[in-house]
């Protein structure tokens, strides 16, 4: 027996070591997921006879190990297919696709490693790390990893300590899956010596990687294989493409496509005739300007959009109360759990997501230069114009975009002095106190438009703090043995909002005592991660599927409340549905304030089509709102328009229709 181990210390280091790993997992599983007996018993066999294969002394031959070595790829694509889900819903041409891709790598790690022994080591921990860091960003904002979102890793940093991460046994079992692809790629024993050879392949093997990318990206391919186009969402376009041909594929979206019939003089005709469509509209102007604040609130949302349910308290009393000068509404944004900055675009620019490539961040892609937005238009008719986000500045880009947008003031993290703090973050009554502090030390006379994004609620509510106790609990689960740590985590949910509340009341009452016209109106960006509301499907014996078994549920999921309140006399109303595009224009025909061209065009639009997300649109074609997927949308229609200049507006900027989308900074 003794001939059949390493007596190396390192062999027996890294045998023990990888054991000790991995049973350390398996009962971090039980302690994320309870005692499941069976999984665990299976986890720590497997977890000891990683250790003794490890310590095995055998290598195979060179026949059999060139034939493993094909085999491997194979394994790590599954293994990084279940991270989130399983490896044969890819149909078996896609499946080659992404073999493909792990079989490059796995040549040009054996070029470089000079052996397959090191290069089937060292290879799987490309998809180990990749896919566990997407199965995290899955779990926190309901969306898989895009190219992009390299873009903003510093953002995602600053946030990661308000995040439980949590080990679950599928999360488990595909660790020690990897674990063991590196044990078998360890025992192939083919040795790659010629200096010449080594350099040969790999500059073989990088090219072919290369063709590969450009040859996924490309619509020839998608077509050959069936690769899905249609954009539903993120997180069944990576389930029927495989992670690799998605990820890569979604490179082609770095930048806008031209939409089709696109030129210089065809935005311009669009724009044309909507100036004259619009010259005999009668928008009522009011005499005296109001201050203007606005108000997104991170992770704002009423969960009662998937059925009533009752908790210990009302979350959101005074929201609820409100009716006197104040307009409510169902609005529609374009994500879901993350990617804030984007409800921040539509909402300044009266752009919209639904023309931009899926899962895209324009703050970070985009937008270069000075930009029409609300902030430059207000600045046009006079007000001193305030961007506020209780947090890092170079978040998002933000520091960057702002006065690109026209704000004359941003404050950031550092200008919020005695405030107190929520969970690490800026609670909303210090963030509003804020918006009070600048009403009263702006110059007499002037007007203020404050532009403030919260960070009170944001993700991370599984874990415990000194300063959270979920207040709101949901009577549905007023039993110990049902107060599960995702129950939990959707009660101190519930009981942020009702914060909020509390700060909101505390801001609409001290502007009810000003003699200044204000108007107030405040948003949800989107709706928090699908973790949260697991716990209110439940109790109608649903799960996060009901988001995709039809656009009517899936519409359910992008929707948050907005609430506009004045301290005069505006029209009350209730909104049935409103995208965030068409919000800012909104607020400025409520204001009584002029609007843009393009705000008076998206006005219109809003009459045909009022929603228009990344997700999904909706029209009244059927005599009553219909939401409907992108992939029925009618050739030639006003969308069609929409886009064109939503493209000349933000692309082919060095050609924007002079005047038509506002002014910009220093014009």
């Amino acid at each position: 027996m003794k001939g059949l181990f390493s007596k190396s210390k390192s062999r027996r280091t890294v045998a023990a070591a990888t054991a000790v790993l991995l049973v350390v997992l398996s009962f971090l599983a039980v302690q994320g997921e309870g005692l499941q007996i069976g999984n665990l018993v299976l986890a720590l066999f497997l977890s000891v006879l990683a250790g003794v294969l490890i310590l095995a002394d055998f290598h195979m031959g060179k026949v059999l190990s060139v034939i493993w070595y094909l085999v491997l790829p194979l394994q790590a694509l599954c293994c990084m297919e279940f991270y989130t889900h399983v490896p044969w819903d890819l149909t078996a041409p896609i499946l080659l696709l992404n073999y493909l891709f792990y079989l490059i790598w796995y040549l040009i790690c054996a070029y470089l490693t000079g052996s397959t022994r090191w290069g089937g080591t060292v290879a799987p921990l490309l998809p180990l790390l990749f896919g566990l860091a997407n199965y995290f960003v899955v779990q926190f904002r309901s969306s898989p990893i895009v190219p992009w979102d390299f873009y903003s890793i510093g953002t995602a940093v600053t946030v990661t300590d308000n995040y439980t991460f949590s080990i679950s046994y599928r999360l488990l079992f595909v660790i020690i899956g990897f674990v063991y692809i590196m044990i078998q790629g360890n025992k192939t024993g083919l040795k790659i010596k010629r200096l010449p050879v080594r350099a040969g392949g790999l500059v073989v093997s990088i090219a072919l990687m290369a063709a590969y990318v450009t040859a996924v990206k490309t619509d020839e391919v998608g077509e050959l294989v069936g690769l899905d186009t249609t954009l539903f969402t993120p997180n069944v376009l990576y389930r029927n493409n495989g992670f690799a041909a998605a990820f890569l594929a979604n490179l082609q979206y770095m930048d806008v496509e031209e939409p089709q019939g696109y030129s210089e003089e065809a935005a311009q005709e669009i724009a044309s005739q909507s100036i004259a469509e619009n010259s005999n509209n009668n928008y009522a102007l009011t005499e005296e300007q109001p201050n203007i604040i606005v108000i997104m609130n991170e992770a704002f949302s009423d969960l009662r959009v998937y059925g009533d349910f009752s908790t210990s308290e009302p979350f959101m009393p005074f929201i609820d109360s409100l009716s006197e000068n104040t307009i409510k509404g169902n609005l529609y944004v374009s994500v879901r759990g993350g990617n804030t900055a984007n409800s921040e675009f539509e909402f300044l620019t009266g752009n919209t997501m639904a023309f931009m490539p899926a899962g895209s961040v324009p703050y970070q892609q985009y937008i270069k230069s000075s930009m029409p937005s609300l902030a430059s238009w207000l600045g046009s008719l006079g007000y001193q114009t305030a961007a506020l986000h209780p947090y890092g500045a170079s978040g998002w880009n933000r520091d960057t975009v702002y006065p690109y947008f026209g704000f004359d003031n941003t404050y950031f993290r550092q200008d919020f002095e005695d405030v107190t703090l929520c969970r690490g973050y800026v609670d909303d009554q210090s963030a509003f106190n804020k918006l009070i502090e600048l009403y009263e030390n702006k110059g007499e006379g002037e007007k203020l438009f404050a532009f403030e994004v919260t960070m009170q609620n944001h993700g991370g509510y599984s874990k415990e703090y000194e300063d959270l106790f979920p207040d709101i609990r949901i009577s549905a689960y007023d039993t110990e043995a049902l107060q599960t740590t995702s129950v939990q985590a959707t009660e101190k949910y519930l009981t942020l909002i009702r914060k909020t509340d509390q700060a909101f009341q505390d801001l609409v009452e001290y502007f009810e005592t000003q003699d200044e016209k204000t108007i107030i109106l405040m948003f949800g960006d989107h709706q928090p991660s699908d973790y949260i509301c697991n716990a209110i499907w439940r109790l109608f014996g649903q799960d996060s599927s009901i988001l995709q078994s039809s656009v009517d549920e899936l519409a359910k999921g992008y929707q948050v409340p907005f609430i506009l309140w004045a301290n005069y006399d505006i029209p009350e109303d209730e909104v049935e549905a409103m995208s965030l595009n068409y919000l800012g224009g909104y607020l400025l025909q409520t204001a009584g304030l002029p609007m843009t061209d393009y705000q008076k065009y998206l006005d219109g639009l809003s009459e045909e089509y009022p929603v228009v997300t990344a997700n999904f649109y909706a029209d009244f074609k059927d005599g009553s709102l219909t939401f409907r997927e992108w992939s029925q949308e009618e050739e030639n229609s006003s969308l069609d328009d929409y886009r064109i200049l939503q493209y000349n507006n933000l692309v082919d900027f060095h050609n924007r229709i002079s005047g038509f989308f506002g002014v910009t900074e220093g014009s």
